[in-house]
């Protein structure tokens, strides 16, 4: 699909969005950058890794965005398939040190693991080495902008002193090939102790590559996901479950879940179809997500690649959303 196809894809809805209040507007708007709260702001993307014109006009909005916002960025949500194709050191600095320039995004990009950050049966074919060598950036190079502590991490920002939101990252790549028996259940220990902790962060986020619903047409819900986090999601205050995998934007909310289901899988890669829905919206459409938290509310915005907002919501500190555009 050309650039040019994608932008032609329409918002697709179904009637229940009507009634429930759900509807983005036809016309996309300005995204809003001037947030008189103060707050932490940071950017969301996923599947991007392509480096290819697609991830390249996508970065440069992101860019383009950030210059305007009020306040600067506390950190880049990287969701997971950082790199197609075959993975060398050398890959590092044309496709992330330079694609996403210092001089435009001066802050952490925390990354997670996609299924095309192993390649087993994909493009690579180079396994968990191609994983590990993700890790080993990390490790090897303290002071990039490239976080990867681990396969599974959490974080507490500003600061763990007095942090606003604790973001939990999640590896969902349980397929033969990527994590062994004993890291699924080394990260699922993980996950128990992690919510066992005491945190005064107002908001609590879970954030892997893989979407655990979704209205993209060739796929349908984690089954698994569902099985091994669904309680979790419940038990527990998660305001959003962030995500990748599915090449499109969606915004989700689930009968049974107080969670906000957010996609953001449209950082390069070629897009995939999206099916209506009485759950949310959904586009086919490059682009990533822009999100503002405070104490008292969590703002987050759709934005595509021409640097408009589709569709944006506010989700305050009760648990209520209301749609902005």
């Amino acid at each position: 699909m050309t650039r040019r196809d994608a932008l032609k894809k329409t918002v697709l809805f179904s009637s229940g969005l009507l009634t429930a209040g759900w509807l983005s507007q036809a016309n996309a708007k300005v995204p809003n950058t001037n947030f008189p709260e103060q707050g932490l702001h940071f950017l969301a993307m996923g599947d991007y890794g392509s480096g290819n014109d697609r991830q390249r006009a996508v970065a440069q909005q992101m860019a383009a965005f950030a210059k305007k916002l009020n306040a600067p960025l506390a950190a880049v949500l990287a969701l997971g398939d950082n790199f197609y194709g075959k993975l060398t050191p050398e890959r590092f600095k044309p496709h992330f040190e330079d694609m996403y320039a210092p001089a435009d995004f001066d802050c952490p990009f925390y990354a997670c693991l996609g299924n095309h950050d192993y390649g087993p049966g994909y493009d690579s074919k180079q396994g968990p080495a191609k994983a590990q060598m993700q890790l080993d950036y990390a490790k090897d190079n303290p002071s990039s902008r490239w976080k990867m502590p681990a396969k599974w991490y959490a974080v507490e920002l500003p600061e763990a002193k007095k942090p606003l939101v604790k973001i939990i990252f999640l590896d969902g790549s349980f397929f033969e090939g990527a994590m062994t028996p004993r890291e699924k259940l080394d990260q699922k220990r993980f996950l128990e102790a992690e919510l066992k902790k005491k945190t005064s962060a107002p908001w609590l986020w879970m954030v892997t590559h893989y979407p655990i619903f979704t209205q993209t047409s060739k796929r349908s819900d984690n089954a698994k996901l569902i099985q091994s986090w669904g309680a979790h999601l419940k038990a527990n205050p998660f305001s959003l479950y962030l995500s990748g995998h599915d090449h499109n934007l969606q915004h989700l909310k689930v009968d049974g879940y107080k969670t906000n289901f957010v996609v953001s899988g449209a950082g390069g890669a070629e897009m995939y179809e999206v099916t209506p829905s009485g759950r949310g919206f959904s586009k086919a459409i490059l682009g990533f997500n822009h999100i503002h938290v405070t104490t008292d509310s969590v703002t987050v915005q759709f934005i595509d690649v021409d640097g408009q907002c589709l569709h944006a919501y506010r989700r305050s500190s009760k648990g209520k959303v209301k749609i902005l555009t």
